[in-house]
């Protein structure tokens, strides 16, 4: 298009922004913020384009290219992610690792944006900022137009001392937090900052609107609409979301028994969703697993009242319990059926005539244990157990559940605080994520427990679910805290500002002319 001379085809051409977004592979979140945001801009400016670039792993040399292979690994291993985190997260590190990459790579990374074309580069990982902001600066001196560079930090509570270079146009961050760790340890001036909040999917702005106040007569109703939608049977029930991130199958596995196991004791009638994403093998077990047995299993079959020990099953010669009519009690519990199995006779090796004298006692024991076990079954509360596969929809389960229970990813608690829904975190990777617990905790809407004790992480759910008013605190905080239009915030105040320098930049090359 010729800048003296706009059509209106050549004005639906120049409304829309080329941006080029540098990324990585190193968890879900550093792409989910680019395409959140991405999303926004063709929103706000129709005729957007996008792409993502990994140039790390494209064009630098050992050891940086190799962080994506390495992160599945380290992620998996926490001990190995910590002292990685502590070794290079310091100014003395970032100083050397961005004088390594430049004086090696440079050249290579500009090559790679400048064959893109694009009208404004936005960095979303840590990696990705001190060295493209130095080739940002020689292509627009190469090229004579300005090409504006962004940097949106996609941490919450705490992050690392490469996300920091002064030479980009504004760094856009989610927290007080990490705007003190920007000033103090980054050294970036003041009007650099601009405290947005974590972009995330539109998809939680649209629910945030619609579920208003969940605390509210209106705001419950949208919910049990929700859950009716997404096929949750019993709309009444309470409803905890349970998503596992990067922990193993094994730690997952034992959290979704726990809460099973605690919320049918403490009387809770609830229905709990299990995020499996792409563990085809994590959501096959849950669909088949005999919760009676793992109820059986578990130390709720230990901690049966005094009326549950069977009356005459002890063995005369040796007084050891029958352990086949121990099992049949243990079955009886967890189905809440009727005790049928207790009057079952004592096998013919074991009848004396002593039994049979004390027929009429033994028939009145059962009578009391059979009326008690009805009393107490019929305290249980009533758990449904859903796995779920992977879920485009994450917005819609997030407004439809009570509770969260998570690891301590940024974006999952900026997602969840959208909708104001309270946060149990059950891990986090040290130095990366450990802001982010603090952060929950800090703002009240959640807590933390190690994944390692699941049923000390079940008795705090259970607690909460346990009393409206806390429940409901939790929710006002974490709404409090939750900021659904970042992303759109942070696209407007971008696209505007590249808009302008596009402008600039055409009235210069007429001005050349």
């Amino acid at each position: 298009c010729v800048p003296t001379i706009r059509t209106k085809d050549c004005d639906a051409k120049m409304d829309g922004i080329k941006i080029l977004f540098l990324s990585a592979d190193t968890g879900g979140g550093h792409r989910a913020s680019a395409e959140s945001l991405a999303n926004q801009f063709q929103i706000l400016f129709p005729g957007s384009t996008y792409d993502l670039l990994d140039v790390i792993s494209l064009d630098t040399c050992m050891p940086y290219n190799k962080i994506g292979a390495h992160y599945k690994h380290l992620s998996a291993h926490p001990r190995q992610w910590k002292l990685v985190y502590e070794v290079t997260n310091s100014r003395a590190v970032e100083i050397a690792t961005d004088l390594h990459i430049k004086l090696a790579c440079e050249p290579r990374i500009r090559s790679r944006i400048k064959s893109y074309n694009p009208d404004v580069v936005v960095s979303v990982h840590p990696m990705m900022n001190g060295v493209p902001a130095a080739a940002c600066k020689k292509i627009s001196l190469e090229t004579g137009k300005h090409l504006p560079m962004f940097t949106v930090v996609t941490d919450l509570g705490s992050c690392h001392s490469l996300w920091f270079s002064s030479a980009v146009e504004k760094i856009f961050i989610a927290s007080e937090q990490i705007r003190n760790l920007a000033i103090n340890r980054g050294r970036i001036p003041e009007d650099k900052l601009i405290q947005s909040g974590l972009p995330i999917r539109h998809d939680f702005a649209v629910q945030a609107e619609k579920l208003g106040d969940r605390n509210s007569a209106d705001g419950q109703a949208y919910q049990l609409n929700l859950r009716e939608n997404l096929g949750i049977r019993n709309v009444d029930y309470r409803t905890v979301l349970v998503m596992g991130g990067g922990e193993g199958v094994g730690s997952l596995s034992a959290i979704v028994d726990a809460l099973f196991i605690e919320l049918s004791k403490k009387g809770i009638d609830a229905t709990i969703l299990v995020v499996c994403g792409r563990n085809e093998k994590l959501k096959k077990d849950l669909d088949e697993r005999d919760w009676d047995v793992t109820v059986s299993e578990s130390r709720l079959a230990k901690e049966l009242p005094n009326c549950w020990a069977p009356p005459i099953v002890i063995s005369p010669s040796s007084g050891c319990i029958d352990q086949s009519i121990t099992n049949r009690l243990r079955r009886v519990l967890s189905s809440r059926t009727k005790l049928d199995a207790v009057a079952s006779p004592l096998p013919a090796e074991l009848s004396t005539d002593e039994d049979e004298e004390d027929d009429e006692v033994s028939v009145q024991q059962k009578d009391m244990i059979e009326q008690e076990t009805a009393e107490y079954i019929s305290s249980f509360g009533r758990v449904d157990v859903i796995g779920l596969g992977f879920v485009t929809n994450m917005a819609e389960y997030m407004a439809a559940s009570d509770v969260l229970v998570t690891k301590a990813g940024p974006g999952t608690i900026a997602e969840a605080a959208a909708v104001g829904l309270p946060v149990m975190l059950t891990s986090f990777l040290p130095g990366q994520e450990e802001g982010n617990a603090d952060f929950v905790i800090e703002k009240q809407f959640g807590a933390l427990v190690p994944d390692y004790d699941p049923t000390a992480i079940a008795d705090e759910v259970c607690d909460w679910l346990s009393n409206e008013g806390k429940l409901a605190d939790m929710s006002r905080s974490a709404s409090v805290a939750g900021v659904p239009l970042a992303a759109k915030d942070i696209a407007r105040k971008i696209g505007q500002s590249t808009i302008r320098w596009r402008e600039l930049n055409e009235t210069e090359a007429v001005i050349n002319v």
